[in-house]
């Protein structure tokens, strides 16, 4: 069964824009994994520093499969200087 995913990712104050172009250039390569089946950025007009990540895997394991990916890992290391805090992964059910 499929999991879909809403990563709520808030920005420190003044980070906005890079933490926006590090999800922006990290969304091509987490399409490519064999396990995504949607992946899309969205910037909340009302809260600028609020950026949310809808996904859709095809399963548990796909998901817990992407937190490995080097490319993960990488943006990790450069996005611990743009996050407010951690990500706030909500899990729903259609």
């Amino acid at each position: 069964m499929a999991l879909s995913v809403f990563a709520i990712i808030t920005a420190k104050p003044g980070f906005e824009t890079e933490l926006r172009n590090g999800l922006s250039e990290l969304v091509p390569k987490v399409r490519e994994e064999e396990a995504c089946l949607f992946y899309e950025l969205f910037q909340s007009t009302e809260h600028p520093d609020k950026f949310i990540m809808h996904e859709l895997w095809t399963d548990t394991a796909g998901l817990m499969a992407h937190d490995q990916m080097p490319h993960m890992k990488a943006f990790g290391e450069l996005a611990k200087n743009w996050l407010a805090g951690p990500v706030e992964l909500i899990k729903v059910e259609k």
